[in-house]
């Protein structure tokens, strides 16, 4: 997706202020228009061999153009990807079997690296990074959390959430992480877990006329985002959903990122088990969908997160 619940009894007796630096932000990325923003692809398959890629890619927002990075160490599909104090880390996923396997990529050193596993094996997880550790939460058929350190390399054992389901996405505002869980009785799941606090709160039920069974989910300002089939956003100070507009394409197991004030998507597949090769862009401002760019490769299915500022290319 996307502190409280992981620390150890060292990391609990530790005064706040000498913990891991606060890390993240309301909005995901900063809102500088002129700024860098990349965006790392990494993993997917293909959509009707089933072939499951290690091949990695970078998207350059501010010229449209794609290069590609070096692969990582193990393929991977259904894989949750974040970008964490200007490195990028793979997680978990499916091939042959569902993974605990995690790595790095240093974008300094050019290289993929393994980190800790995980203690449990999931796919289609939500992840996200708060308080300088990297949460992975939920997953198919999973309400386990549990969260990185990259100082120790270690995974800590987490509350679980309060439901779970096979898709479940995550994303911050300040102090807290958001879950979304899709598919329960008709119904998509949104709770809240306030790191201060150490407990998950159950928030307002998204409409099943809303709910969609692949979605990417993500945060601006007070605001969260649920991107598929149906489009529509909750604002947590009214704790109320409401639609927006429908993406201009039809699309499943696709990427997406917030760039400045944009959510950006990428690839997926369509009805017709066909490539989108779209990119379509949604300003959150102006509540409009536009399509931007054409990708140059195939993406479904796999990881994607987003690095601000210069990223070595060469």
């Amino acid at each position: 997706m996307i502190v409280g619940f992981a620390w150890t009894l060292k990391e609990q007796l530790t005064p706040r202020t000498q913990r891991p630096s606060f890390w993240s932000q309301t909005k995901q990325v900063p809102t500088n228009r002129n700024g860098e923003f990349h965006v790392v692809f990494a993993g997917g398959k293909h959509t009707t061999t089933g072939i499951v890629y290690r091949n990695c890619e970078v998207y350059d927002a501010t010229d449209n153009n794609m290069s590609p990075i070096p692969d990582m160490l193990h393929c991977r599909y259904a894989n949750s990807v974040i970008s964490l104090n200007g490195k990028v880390y793979s997680v978990g996923g499916s091939w042959k079997t569902t993974l605990k396997t995690a790595e790095c990529y240093d974008p300094v050193n050019k290289e993929w690296t393994h980190i800790a596993p995980m203690s449990t094996d999931r796919y289609d997880f939500g992840i996200c990074a708060c308080d300088n550790l990297i949460y992975a939460i939920g997953g198919c058929k999973l309400s386990s959390v549990e969260s990185y350190n990259a100082a120790t390399n270690t995974w800590y054992t987490c509350p679980d959430i309060p439901a779970f389901n096979w898709h479940c996405r995550a994303a911050v505002i300040r102090h807290s992480i958001y879950s979304l869980i899709g598919g329960i009785n008709g119904n998509s799941l949104c709770n809240r877990f306030d790191s201060r606090e150490g407990r998950w709160h159950n928030l307002n039920e998204m409409h099943r006329g809303l709910r969609n069974d692949s979605f990417e989910f993500m945060s601006y300002d007070n605001s969260l985002f649920s991107i598929g089939r149906n489009c529509s956003r909750l604002d947590i100070r009214t704790n109320k959903w409401e639609a927006m507009p429908s993406m201009l394409f039809k699309r499943y197991q696709f990427s997406a990122a917030i760039i400045a004030d944009d959510i950006y998507v990428f690839g997926g597949m369509g009805t017709d088990r066909e490539y989108i090769n779209s990119v379509e862009r949604y300003n959150i401002h102006n509540n409009e969908w536009t399509v931007v760019d054409s990708l140059e490769t195939e993406v479904f299915w796999g990881g994607a997160a987003v690095i601000s500022g210069d990223f070595n290319l060469n």
